[in-house]
């Protein structure tokens, strides 16, 4: 699986005020939609694409009630930093798995089930989405103009039309600008 990133690689990159706000962005929507369907929490979040354990960070500061994340990634240097950055934050309940997302069985789902995926642009194949179980929870992030490499998402309806959940949520899209280019990212929350 290849990663392809416009803000760099780095932990730096990987905070860049863009994504950065993406992910409170999505933080803010599945809150208010977990307040709007009667979840109180969720026992168990997998985070795909995990990277620096950015999404799990900021899901945690926001609040929003999950007992344990999963954070899921390819690359065990970044896994490792993003355990260093949860342990100095004093973040409980995040676990990291180094594994490929197109082969996760998601055995540890428990309802209601949760599953992110910011970087729908970056994991190549649609096993992450085949193998999700019906019924569980998914926020999915994508956007346009990306680096030839990755996947392009030119509309909400194009990353649905990719990723099709049985009943959306909430869905909608905000002009950023990464180091390289303005953009828009788009996310839809609903139901498998």
């Amino acid at each position: 699986m290849q990663i392809t990133e416009t803000s760099g690689y780095s932990l730096k990159g990987s905070f860049t005020p863009d994504l950065v706000y993406s992910k409170l962005w999505m933080a803010r929507e599945l809150g208010q939609q977990m307040k709007q369907h009667g979840i109180k929490r969720f026992p168990v979040a997998y985070i795909l694409g995990s990277w620096y354990s950015n999404a799990s960070i900021l899901l945690r500061k926001s609040g929003v009630p999950i007992d344990r994340i999963i954070n899921v990634d390819v690359n065990d240097k970044w896994l490792s930093t993003g355990r260093k950055l949860t342990k100095l934050m004093n973040l409980g309940g995040i676990a990291h798995m180094n594994k490929d997302a197109n082969r996760l069985d998601y055995r540890q789902l428990k309802r209601p089930g949760l599953v992110i995926n910011t970087s729908c642009n970056d994991i190549e194949d649609r096993g992450w989405f085949d193998r999700i179980p019906r019924g569980t929870v998914v926020v999915l992030q994508g956007r346009n103009r990306v680096p030839v490499k990755a996947h392009s998402f030119e509309s909400l309806e194009d990353l649905y039309q990719q990723y099709p959940l049985r009943k959306i949520w909430t869905r909608g899209n905000a002009r950023l600008e990464d180091p390289e280019t303005d953009y828009q990212r788009f996310l839809i929350i609903g139901l498998k």
